[in-house]
């Protein structure tokens, strides 16, 4: 029996607790141009980098049960998820009424929704050698933003600008890039590479919101659009590989966390919607609330993560035990 490779794991957690932070500090971000670039620094690669560990451990389809786990692992816990996410927000939102919407996900739930698509695709797109199915992928990602999703439809926008990102992983599975980074040879410029270009965004976007950008989510309104999307993908490959470059490869007191980062996914988002609607939410609008804020997501990182809570989740719905846990051992 294989035994897990903390590297990962510890990449996963780091990754996890990004998406909590992010969240936490999205509807904030407007506030402070510090904040903003932050913002904008973790969306560049944090999801890009989630996918493509996604890809990168998704290299069973050949298997003997691989659609059966798509239904039972992504599918049905979606529909699941989704019905409760609804039901929470019809309670937690007394002035608005939610309806059941099953092709429309609710917020982070586009995630479960977009990898059935990209694990569906991936047997047909792996048929292909890289040069043509990467290439092929992100016009596909690139081609999805001349076309507007209504409400955000089976949330195809994002599934196909990602999908480039999972499907490299996936062909990255045929080279040692992960082997070769892990040495710590290339930390020092990997860290300058990023030092250089936080500032950059700072300097350059300032307390400009383009948010949207980063989340695959826009219609292009002229030709440069299309080609700043090129830009961005071209952007997110290079931190992504930066980022990893710099995670520790020993195990930490964390690294159990990134083990269970799925659940650390599906869990947070119940705390922070209800702390959004907090008295003590309203009062945060500077930078020792800030502070909070990081202190917050620690806290949701590590409590939706808990193995006891994880345990107890998994006891009623035990074919959620793999779920998003990107397996690698």
């Amino acid at each position: 029996m294989k035994t897990r490779d903390s590297f990962f794991d510890n990449a996963k957690f780091i990754l996890i607790f990004l998406v909590v932070f992010g969240h936490i500090i999205s509807p904030y971000r407007t506030n402070d141009e510090w904040l903003v670039s932050i913002y904008h620094f973790i969306f560049i690669f944090h999801m890009p980098a989630f996918i493509l560990l996604a890809g990168h451990f998704s290299t069973n389809f050949h298997k003997k049960g691989y659609y059966t786990k798509i239904v039972t692992r992504l599918l049905v816990p979606y529909l699941i998820l989704q019905t409760i996410y609804t039901l929470f927000y019809s309670q937690l939102y007394a002035s608005t009424e939610y309806s059941l919407q099953y092709f429309t996900p609710r917020w982070a739930m586009w995630f479960l929704l977009s990898m059935i698509a990209w694990k569906l695709m991936l047997p047909l797109f792996a048929k292909l050698k890289a040069r043509y199915s990467v290439p092929l992928a992100l016009a596909l990602g690139v081609g999805i933003g001349f076309f507007e999703i209504s409400e955000r439809f089976l949330s195809l926008d994002r599934t196909f600008y990602f999908f480039p990102f999972f499907l490299i992983g996936y062909y990255l599975t045929r080279t040692d890039l992960f082997e070769r980074v892990k040495n710590g040879a290339y930390r020092p410029y990997a860290a300058g590479f990023l030092v250089i270009l936080f500032v950059a965004i700072y300097i350059v976007l300032g307390g400009i919101d383009g948010a949207s950008i980063l989340y695959g989510t826009y219609t292009f309104s002229s030709v440069m659009d299309m080609l700043g999307r090129i830009g961005i993908y071209a952007g997110s490959f290079l931190v992504t590989l930066a980022f990893f470059a710099l995670v520790p490869k020993e195990k930490y007191f964390f690294t159990g966390i990134g083990r269970r980062s799925f659940y650390v996914y599906i869990l947070h988002g119940f705390i922070i919607k209800w702390f959004f609607e907090t008295s003590f939410s309203d009062a945060i609008n500077s930078g020792p609330g800030y502070v909070l804020l990081i202190l917050l997501s620690i806290l949701v990182t590590f409590a939706t993560g808990n193995k006891y809570v994880v345990k107890a989740i998994q006891t009623p719905f035990g074919y959620m035990k793999e779920g998003l846990s990107l397996k690698n051992g």
